[in-house]
Parts: C-alpha cells; structure tokens; sequence
C-alpha cells in the first residue's frame, strides 16, 4: 500500500475522524483494507478509531441500499470468531456492535449473534459485554436469553470484567442485575471504559453507582 495513504489513515486515525475515514474508505479500497488491518492494532486508540470508522462505513453503505454488502461484511466479523478462521477476531464482537448501532434495524438476528458467540469465549467476553452497553436498550430483549450466565459474571474477580459488566447491565436496563450491582458500590479499584470517543476511568463503585441509577430510573 502507498505509503502516503498508511499516513493518512494513521492521521484520522490518530485524530479520531471515523466520518471522514470511512468516505475515504468508500472510495477507496487500500484505504478500507488498511483500516481494516488496524481493528487488530496494538494502540488502542487507533483501534477504537478504527472500529468506529468499519461502522460509520457500514452505515453509509446501508442507507445506499448496498445491504448484502454490509450484510457480508458482518458475515466475515462472526466467521473470524469461529475455530475454523484459525483465529481469534479480537475486535469483532465491538465492530459488530458498533455496526448494529449505526444500523439499528439489524440489532435482531446480530444483536442476539453477537452474545451467543462470545459468552462463552473468555477471550472474547469483555468485548462481548462492551457491545451489549454500546447498544443499551435495544439490544434488551436480546440479552434477557442470555441473562442467567451473564449474572454469573458479577463472580467474576477480574475488575475490567466487572466494570464492563456492571456499565452494559445498566445500559441495557437488566433490572435483574440491581442486587448484583449493589454488592459493588463499596469497590474503589478504578475501571476503564471506551465510551463516545473517550476512554472513562472510574471507581468500580463508581460505575455501579450509575448503573443503579439507571436501572431504578427506568420503571
């Protein structure tokens, strides 16, 4: 690939611009397939940068009426998180979500997909549980099959886990989840999140706080 345009990519990249990267990306096939590449970077800005951008991308196809287009893009998302892709698909479940989000009519079958595929993969739960609070009350109904083994999480002694879950059973107004949540809010141990853009470091308390409030808001 030119070299000019990997600069370019890394700039808007950098610079958080998924809009404008993915008009570029539309017209221009190196550039979707480095962007593409980057969904596996180490710098986890670029990364976010580029999930961001496989949706926005997938939105402006959409409203074009390319829609198998997008339909096999999320195809090759879910087939890179089976064995037989020979790898792991790292950033998947977030661009499927970010996807859904931008296109909300096909949260159902995807949204319920992309739970199915990661709840039981630990290397892909955190990703998993941060599509299901990206999507938040649309993709409820999707979660309540899933809902018993998600509670099971709140066991879990990783802080990230707990933080990403406790932020997505809020999002997603899991009203089960409360008295979990409640059994948090003394926890000081800080969590980052990837929200609108910004990475957000609270308390684990803290996110179980505002899950809390949600959940008893939402009735």
């Amino acid at each position: 690939m030119d070299a000019n345009k990997k600069k370019q990519v890394n700039e808007l990249l950098s610079k958080n611009k998924p809009v404008l990267l993915a008009g570029l990306c539309d017209r221009d096939r190196d550039i979707w397939r480095e962007v593409r590449f980057r969904l596996y970077d180490l710098d986890e800005r670029l990364r976010w940068s580029a999930i961001e951008t496989a949706g926005q991308l997938m939105r402006l196809w959409w409203q074009r009426g390319q829609e198998e287009k997008v339909r096999n893009y999320i195809r090759t998302l879910f087939w890179s998180l089976t064995d037989e892709s020979g790898g792991i698909g790292w950033s998947s479940p977030q661009t499927i979500a970010e996807t859904i989000a931008n296109i909300p009519e096909i949260v159902d079958p995807y949204g319920s997909m992309m739970i199915a595929y990661t709840i039981d993969e630990p290397p892909l739960v955190k990703g998993g549980l941060w599509g299901i609070g990206r999507l938040g009350p649309i993709i409820t109904d999707a979660v309540k099959s899933f809902q018993d083994t998600l509670l099971t999480f709140f066991n879990n002694e990783d802080v990230e886990i707990l933080g990403l879950l406790s932020w997505a059973m809020g999002e997603a107004r899991v009203k089960p989840s409360l008295a979990y949540q409640m059994s948090l809010i003394g926890r000081e141990e800080p969590a980052e999140i990837y929200i609108s853009g910004n990475f957000r470091k609270k308390p684990l308390g803290r996110w179980a706080r505002d899950a809390v409030s949600l959940l008893k808001s939402d009735r």
